[in-house]
């Protein structure tokens, strides 16, 4: 298949690998029946504060284009959002809870409206200039039932996946800022 040029089609690819990914995967099950438990967790855009981020401009991945989409007209991904912590902590509960193999988890926090995370951005941090107009198209439904009952996970909320995203950036800058600021005055 031919991928056009750009962001459109670098996420067509992702997205492409990750569904041959699961196509490889659910095939190998049925082939080799092994004698081990395999599950597979698909979880949303992950969102939250990055372990291995060392500068603002070393943000990447989804907490980039969430970033990016700040300081842009309209949003560049959906509101399906799921905290990194929450990923963590199904790996974790999937070890101790009874799982069948093959079993299959979406993993997202419940979806919402563009509208309310530019709202809350604009509240709460005014000064950051928050470019995004509504109206926003488009907003997808997920369901997380097997995950719910299965693993008992209780999904942060959009403002705690916001803030952690904001929070780091704008800690960042601030230290960014006070190195420059000794810098210049010695």
């Amino acid at each position: 298949m031919a991928f056009p040029d750009g962001f459109i089609g670098h996420g067509l690819k992702y997205s492409a690998s990750k569904i041959l990914a699961h196509q490889a995967t659910r095939e190998f099950l049925k082939k080799n029946r092994p004698n081990y438990i395999l599950i597979t967790f698909h979880p949303t855009f992950v969102l939250g504060e990055s372990l291995v981020q060392q500068s603002a401009e070393d943000i990447d991945g989804i907490n980039a284009l969430f970033w990016q989409s700040l300081f842009s007209e309209k949003p560049r991904i959906p509101t399906a959002w799921v905290h990194v912590q929450d990923v963590a902590d199904a790996h974790v509960k999937t070890l101790e809870v009874p799982v069948e193999s093959g079993k299959e988890f979406l993993l997202s926090a419940p979806t919402f409206p563009w509208e309310e995370a530019a709202d809350f951005v604009k509240t709460q941090y005014p000064a950051l200039g928050c470019k995004l107009e509504p109206p926003f198209e488009g907003r997808w439904r997920v369901d997380t039932t097997a995950a719910d009952q299965a693993l008992g996970l209780k999904w942060q909320s959009k403002e705690t996946m916001i803030r952690d995203v904001i929070g780091k950036q704008l800690a960042f800058r601030a230290k960014s800022a006070q190195i420059y600021i000794q810098r210049v005055g010695t």
